[in-house]
């Protein structure tokens, strides 16, 4: 059972120059592309959180981008992405090898 802990950048200024304050971020919102819907949020950082734990994680390729909300309701462009493999659980051993076996009368 595998989770990944994401730690983000928020950031510093709005798409035209302006600065933008921990104050003004209403959250962040985490994606995951083995999500069932890609398209929907699989969690939320609140505010100007930074970082944020998925839950138990399927075995494969797990993609994730972010996208920052402010507190008027505007919403960034995608974060870049960040991928992650979650391997196979390890195979059950081989059974044992019994060596002899001696009568005892």
């Amino acid at each position: 059972m595998s989770t990944v802990t994401l730690q983000i950048q928020l950031p510093t200024a709005r798409t035209d120059g302006s600065a933008i304050t921990p104050d003004q971020i209403a959250g962040t919102d985490i994606f995951d592309t083995a999500a069932i819907n890609p398209a929907v949020a699989i969690g939320t950082i609140p505010g100007a959180g930074t970082s944020f734990t998925t839950g138990t994680l399927t075995v494969g390729d797990h993609t994730f981008t972010a996208e920052t909300r402010d507190t008027t309701g505007h919403v960034s462009a995608d974060s870049n992405s960040m991928t992650v493999t979650v391997p196979a659980t390890l195979a059950n051993p081989n059974p044992p090898i019994i060596l002899s076996a001696t009568l005892n009368p």
